[in-house]
């Protein structure tokens, strides 16, 4: 069980350095988001959050 912890770890890694050039390039040059965009944004993952958490609190 250790070393397929270690190999996970290292893939984690791998994938962190061969996407952060990606990332960044598309950061850089991507498309921005009007602020009308960012508002919806937000309403949705603050939804999701309230439903995630209604779900977890009927669980207990």
């Amino acid at each position: 069980m250790f070393f397929l912890k270690i190999i996970m770890a290292a893939l984690l890694v791998y994938l962190a350095i061969r996407l952060w050039p990606v990332a960044k390039e598309h950061y850089k040059n991507g498309p921005k988001g009007t602020s009308k965009q960012w508002i919806n944004f937000v309403m949705l993952m603050g939804g999701m959050f309230v439903f995630v958490y209604f779900l977890i609190s009927m669980v207990r």
